[in-house]
């Protein structure tokens, strides 16, 4: 009689997106810890408890994991801006929101993007410009240069939101979050009607 084989164990299938995903949050928060540009693959791939091969399956090379890093927020701040619009202050409600959820990408982004100490402002300015740029439409009786002049109304706030983003992730203002957001919106608001009359987009 032949003995029975053996059945083969089948390895448990792993999910490669939640790896990656895992390993993101992870580099976010050793990154923040030890500085973006001090962390290494050895210290994001031991926070995580895994072998830095397994990291490198995923991420050709340390900036590749950094460029993911930053995409989460750029991913974060594209949904609340795709979101159906509910008022002054609902983008940044919608963003703080996913903020809260996972702060350390947004705290190591945000800290970074002051005063050009990474290619990240350049690249996170305009896109939070684009988020305020429905609200400096020229309208038809505008100057000519109307459209230039919409594009800087709408950059005007960058740096405070980038500044007060970052207190608010660090609860150092003594506001709760829905006063942030109230007080926020007052400030676009007023920032709106400012903004049309000095770049004269009426």
């Amino acid at each position: 009689m032949t003995p029975a084989a053996t059945p083969v164990r089948k390895k448990p299938r792993v999910d490669q997106a939640a790896r990656r995903d895992e390993y993101v949050r992870v580099a976010a928060r050793v990154l923040l810890e030890k500085g973006l540009h001090t962390a290494t693959m050895r210290d994001i791939a031991d926070a995580a408890g895994a072998a830095k091969v397994l990291f490198y399956r995923l991420f050709p090379s340390r900036e590749a994991l950094v460029e993911a890093v930053f995409e989460k927020v750029v991913g974060a701040i594209e949904a609340a801006e795709a979101a159906q619009w509910e008022g002054y202050g609902s983008i940044i409600a919608r963003v703080l929101a996913a903020a809260r959820e996972e702060p350390a990408p947004f705290r190591l982004v945000l800290r970074n993007c002051r005063a050009g100490q990474s290619e990240w402002e350049a690249r996170l300015r305009p896109l939070l410009t684009r988020t305020s740029l429905p609200l400096f439409k020229p309208g038809p009786d505008a100057p000519a240069g109307a459209e230039e002049r919409a594009q800087m109304a709408a950059g005007a706030l960058f740096g405070l939101l980038v500044d007060c983003m970052i207190r608010w992730l660090e609860d150092s203002d003594g506001l709760t979050d829905a006063e942030r957001i109230r007080w926020w919106g007052r400030i676009v608001r007023e920032n709106r009607a400012a903004g049309r009359e000095a770049y004269r987009l009426d």
